[in-house]
């Protein structure tokens, strides 16, 4: 066998030494690049690139064959060489958006990968790849924008549907959600992720038994998917079959004591049935395995809050605030607890920061309106309160307009 190998190297070799000039090469590099062997279509590039410095497309090719080498440190230079040789090389941008993604650096990939986008519109990878990027740092809009391109210009593939589910679901649009997740899961039925994916998504529109069923199928096809049980308990959550959810999540933390998620919705179960002490206790417990769970402090919170220790509901929403500081919810309830405690000061810096975040909630201008008229502005309580009633009315109306349209 080593014989065998040494032989191969030679003719390899003497291929190549046949080779007059960098189009001779990149033609001997394109040729070992298309039989797989990319160690010798490497050798080819970089001689070409000897021969003809000032190639965009072979220092793209070179950085290529690289990473495809498990060099990918070594890659993002020629990558980097060739947008600057060639601005409009859209390979190479793609390809050095990639190479920094993979290197944890999304400042300098997600850039590459719209100019790459930019100059290469009708290309559903690219749109892909920027929409995939978008997700992973929480930019949904951007992300559902690219990725319903890409689903355009690629019905077939069932990962950009999935990704489009996810953005839509992440951004708001959860009929958009279902719509996209049930095309990743018809597309390919085996992807128990894009399935769990749509489950949720039915959640979300209110389809629980729907949700049940596709949870349901994961498990036949993996019974131990732990997610999918999860999920399980989720909807009974949204169902408020609150025996049927603390049942099925204290079974979880039975087989998986270390999985924070269970525990945060074991405690908003027990939250929801009132057991506050017991609630506190799991919650405690989700934040000890997963200090970054937003959520969980949020509840953790509340429950605090319920119990009448306003302190401990205003360090815990600070604390999700730390986490997420879009957290409309969190300033809300940060804004009562801190009217509540006679941080009247705080309190409506809190609640008209809610407001600004979430204007068509009704319940921050009401406790506005109470924390201004304890304050002594009646013209400012007066206007929170109008305001919050119009906005109830306006929730109210489009309740009553949905009602209508499902007669």
């Amino acid at each position: 066998m080593a014989a065998r190998t040494i032989a191969c190297a030679v003719f390899v070799c003497l291929v190549l030494a046949g080779a007059e000039n960098a189009a001779e090469w990149v033609r001997q590099g394109r040729e070992f690049k298309a039989k797989g062997d990319a160690a010798a279509a490497l050798r080819a590039f970089e001689r070409a690139l000897t021969l003809n410095p000032a190639s965009a497309e072979i220092e793209d090719e070179v950085g290529f064959l690289l990473a495809a080498t498990s060099r990918p440190s070594e890659a993002i230079p020629h990558f980097e060489k060739a947008v600057r040789l060639d601005p409009d090389f859209a390979p190479a941008h793609y390809h050095l958006g990639v190479a920094y993604w993979l290197a944890k650096d999304p400042a300098r990939s997600i850039p590459e990968l719209v100019v790459a986008t930019r100059l290469r519109p009708t290309d559903a990878d690219y749109r892909y790849r920027l929409g995939s990027a978008f997700n992973a740092v929480g930019e949904y809009k951007d992300a559902a924008r690219e990725l319903a391109e890409s689903t355009r210009l690629r019905p077939g593939y069932p990962g950009a549907w999935n990704e489009l589910g996810l953005a839509r679901q992440k951004s708001g649009d959860f009929a958009g959600a279902v719509e996209a997740c049930r095309r990743a899961v018809e597309l390919e039925p085996s992807n128990l992720e894009a399935r769990n994916n749509l489950g949720f998504a039915l959640i979300n529109t209110r389809q629980a038994d729907a949700a049940l069923a596709q949870f349901r199928k994961i498990l036949e096809s993996d019974p131990s998917n732990v997610m999918a049980r999860v999920n399980i308990g989720f909807t009974y959550l949204q169902r408020a079959e609150l025996d049927k959810a603390v049942a099925q999540f204290r079974a979880i933390v039975v087989d998986h004591e270390d999985l924070a998620i269970a525990h945060y919705d074991l405690g908003l179960a027990l939250k929801q049935k009132d057991l506050l002490d017991a609630a506190q206790k799991e919650l405690k417990r989700a934040l000890e395995l997963d200090p970054n769970l937003a959520e969980a402090h949020y509840t953790l919170g509340v429950v605090y809050w319920q119990g009448g220790d306003f302190d401990g509901a205003a360090e815990h929403m600070q604390a999700a605030l730390k986490l997420r500081p879009d957290y409309a919810g969190a300033y809300f309830m940060l804004g009562t607890a801190l009217k509540q405690k006679g941080d009247l000061d705080g309190a409506v810096s809190a609640l008209k920061e809610a407001i600004r975040l979430n204007p068509g909630d009704p319940g921050p201008f009401n406790t506005l309106g109470q924390a201004l008229r304890q304050k002594g502005d009646l013209t400012g309580s007066q206007a929170a309160f109008a305001q919050g009633a119009r906005e109830k009315a306006r929730k109210e109306a489009e309740q009553a307009e949905t009602l209508r349209g499902k007669k």
